[in-house]
């Protein structure tokens, strides 16, 4: 039986961007990835967790291995200079391109946009070109992340997430087991094999 790796990324962890660009190795163990938009902003207020750039050394740490992981992966990464940036609308967006099955897509836009092209996406005109640009029209990605619909579902997989342990993201789920951060990814793989 195939296995489901549910994967819960936010487009505002630079973490998240390498990860995404990362997940061959788990297909190629054969595993399913399920992709789980989530709300890092939630998560980080429910466990009390706080961003990086709040705690100068950690941030500052962050910066250095963000490249240092970029170059193991040989993932082209550039620092967003509007960096932290609120993902609400952007998350609620992955929601919507789920619905209309162009989440892939979709990521790959918002991702490149943030941690390759450097845009503003705290810029509402420019987030919705983002996401126009990856298959939803404008008007609908207005009138969709602001539905009760896409919020409460954006909602649900947060609380999945955090009922399941996150504290951050990425965050990997395989069945029962948690695995954070890119770095656990070798024992993800091992927990495949096995």
């Amino acid at each position: 039986m195939t296995k489901t790796v549910t994967f819960c990324f936010d487009f505002g962890s630079p973490y998240s961007y390498l990860a995404y660009n990362y997940l061959s190795p788990i297909k190629d163990a054969g595993a399913q990835i399920e992709l789980k938009p989530v709300l890092l902003g939630g998560i980080f207020k429910a466990t009390g967790n706080q961003p990086p750039a709040t705690v100068q050394k950690k941030g500052e740490y962050m910066f250095r291995d963000i490249q240092r992981w970029s170059k193991k992966l040989n993932v082209s990464f550039k620092m967003n200079p509007y960096f932290p940036i609120l993902t609400v609308p952007h998350m609620r967006g992955a929601i919507l391109a789920q619905k209309k099955n162009i989440l892939e897509d979709y990521m790959q836009s918002m991702f490149d946009s943030m941690w390759l092209k450097g845009l503003n996406l705290n810029d509402q005109e420019i987030l919705t070109q983002v996401a126009s640009e990856s298959g939803i029209d404008p008007n609908e990605f207005a009138e969709g992340i602001s539905s009760d619909e896409v919020k409460n579902e954006l909602k649900v997989n947060t609380q999945f997430a955090i009922d399941k342990g996150a504290f951050g993201v990425p965050t990997y789920f395989l069945e029962d087991e948690m695995f954070w951060g890119i770095d656990s990814i070798k024992f993800l793989l091992d927990a495949l094999k096995s």
